[in-house]
């Protein structure tokens, strides 16, 4: 990493160390690039005992929802998708009910699926990436029929 004088990393881990308190985190990671590489970097906080760093990978839960429609919104605009298209148009093997639902109803959660996927995976799971779409919802994954 390039050198930062010590008051530039002083300073630097003021603003992580303010950032967490003001924020209410148990524990947070900051970094500063420079010239396209990692300059800066420090954790704060304690993760499963140990402090965070660069590689602790934060499960980042209903956020997700906000990326994924930005991204949507993104290939609307390239032509790749249209709001009025159906999820089985897109995908494939789309779990059993949701085939004919639009892209439109489920961006704006009127599509009627459930909210939560079944217990026990929601509750505590460790994060990692699911296999198939499918083995996250029940047999009837679309609770309220919209029309």
């Amino acid at each position: 990493m390039p050198e930062l004088l010590p008051a530039t990393s002083r300073a630097l881990l003021h603003r992580l160390a303010t950032a967490q308190v003001e924020g209410r985190a148990p524990s947070l990671v900051g970094a500063g690039v420079r010239d396209g590489a990692p300059a800066w970097s420090a954790g704060r906080g304690l993760v499963d005992g140990a402090p965070p760093t660069t590689d602790t990978q934060y499960r980042i839960g209903s956020l997700t929802k906000t990326f994924v429609a930005v991204l949507v919104l993104r290939l609307r605009d390239e032509g790749r998708l249209d709001l009025a298209d159906t999820l089985g148009a897109h995908l494939g093997h789309a779990p059993a009910g949701t085939a004919g639902l639009t892209v439109a109803q489920l961006l704006a959660h009127t599509a009627g699926i459930a909210s939560e996927t079944p217990a026990p995976w929601w509750e505590r799971t460790d994060g990692g990436v699911r296999s198939d779409l499918a083995d996250m919802v029940d047999a009837d994954p679309v609770k309220h029929r919209c029309n």
